[in-house]
């Protein structure tokens, strides 16, 4: 049994094709998981909406240490 070889705009193309692949396999997760953490640390911070400052949250209604309003 012979293989016959390949014609290059087969392999070509086939390259390309395994370039979006592998691209797309690597660019999914990684956002993926980017969301899920930007998600997790809008959980516990917050930036305030009258002076800007990035804090903690440490109760419900979230207090800015910095000027003390409400968030």
């Amino acid at each position: 049994m012979t293989l016959s070889p390949m014609p290059p705009s087969e392999f070509l193309a086939a390259l390309v094709y395994l370039g979006i692949l592998l691209t797309i396999s690597i660019y999914v997760p990684v956002k993926m998981v980017s969301k899920w953490r930007r998600m997790r640390r809008a959980r516990t911070h917050l930036t305030c909406r009258i002076c800007g400052f990035r804090f903690l949250r440490r109760d419900a209604e979230g207090i800015c240490p910095h000027c003390q309003s409400r968030n």
